[in-house]
């Protein structure tokens, strides 16, 4: 197999067919009106029982699959493409796989997916980092008779062939409620989450607010994104604590942030709160398990994002069965379990589980 980094792909398109930005959408990529009923989005559990008819993809082996995901940013990220690239290289029937990063910048991602229609892939995996902006590209390609599998996040008016996730407005809403649950229903909360507009960040920001609003004993007392990234959560949680001297709670739409401010507490000196986040990295763990936190971990686990997208989008070109939105496996960590998701071996920027042989997240950076 051939993998291509494809960045010149980015350079020379144009951003003006799409006139959205991540601002656009909030809504996780359901109609501009999600049905949540008890936390769970139902279109996507829907989706999951709605088997799509992919004889019109089928073609014959060696594919050239383009993988346009947010980019090796952070550990996230990094472990993502590091899944794919590696489990693409185990698959025969792969001869290239045309990886575009586009370092989680939107307009660049939509510039990518418009030069790489041009390329005519065979297949094209999709990270949308904006539910309405990826939108009329995934159509385009749907139109040119690319099928586009996205993972990770959706597109508003669903014109691909396949989602595969978690449904991300669960996550968030059940990590709140635990921790919720946690303080007995009252107490001062602070918010962190990920990077302003991008969908993943603004679904489970949406689900932890829904979630203490039924709690009338429990007040947000600040609320901040810290764009997934460890020492600006760092900062924005250590100004929080600066202004508010009581905080019982902290709540991470990622765990970047709960790693911050966790952090931010030890320096200060200030006794640990109970945490809920979600998409758990191995920092987090061995912090949480180190300080003796109470927490709970709703995941959205990259290197499994991986393994099932490049499954489905590997089905889709066979012509096999699948449905229309694949639910990856949900393995909640709380502090109870926690040291037996904990792989000591590699750093804490990886995203756990494994989905690959350790060498391998080892050799692209992970090692401990």
């Amino acid at each position: 197999m051939k993998l291509r980094s494809s960045l010149a792909i980015i350079a020379t398109a144009s951003v003006l067919l799409v006139g959205c930005t991540a601002q656009d959408s909030s809504n996780g990529g359901a109609s501009s009106a999600p049905d949540r009923v008890d936390g769970v989005s139902v279109d996507l559990m829907a989706d999951a029982e709605t088997v799509v008819d992919t004889k019109d993809f089928v073609k014959d082996g060696p594919y050239t699959i383009a993988s346009i995901m947010q980019g090796p940013i952070n550990g996230w990220g990094l472990t993502l493409d590091t899944t794919i690239e590696y489990l693409a290289s185990q698959e025969s029937d792969i001869d290239e796989l045309m990886v575009v990063p586009v370092n989680g910048d939107v307009d660049r991602q939509i510039s990518a997916m418009e030069n790489t229609i041009k390329l005519k892939p065979d297949l094209i995996m999709l990270e949308p980092l904006s539910a309405a902006a990826l939108s009329a590209s995934v159509r385009r390609a749907s139109e040119a008779g690319i099928p586009v599998v996205v993972c990770a996040d959706g597109v508003e008016g669903k014109p691909y062939v396949s989602y595969v996730d978690v449904d991300l407005y669960r996550a968030g809403y059940e990590s709140a409620k635990a921790l919720a649950e946690d303080l007995g229903g009252k107490g001062k909360i602070i918010m962190i989450s990920g990077i302003p507009g991008v969908d993943a960040a603004e679904v489970w920001k949406q689900a932890a607010e829904d979630v203490f609003a039924t709690y009338p004993d429990i007040e947000i007392v600040a609320s901040e994104y810290g764009d997934w990234s460890i020492p600006t959560s760092k900062d924005k949680a250590a100004a929080m604590l600066a202004a508010h001297p009581e905080i019982d709670g902290v709540y991470a739409g990622g765990s970047e942030g709960a790693i911050g401010a966790l952090l931010a507490f030890e320096e200060a000196g200030r006794t640990q709160p109970s945490y809920g986040t979600v998409s758990p990295l191995n920092g987090w763990l061995r912090l949480a398990i180190e300080h003796d936190v109470t927490f709970t971990a709703w995941p959205q686990p990259a290197a499994l994002e991986g393994k099932y997208c490049l499954d489905t989008a590997l089905k889709v070109l066979r012509g096999d069965e699948v449905t229309r939105f694949v639910h990856i496996p949900e393995d909640v960590i709380t502090d109870e379990n926690a040291a037996e998701h904990y792989i000591p071996e590699l750093n804490d920027d990886f995203s756990v589980p494994m989905a690959a042989p350790v060498e391998v997240y080892i050799e692209a950076g992970f090692g401990r």
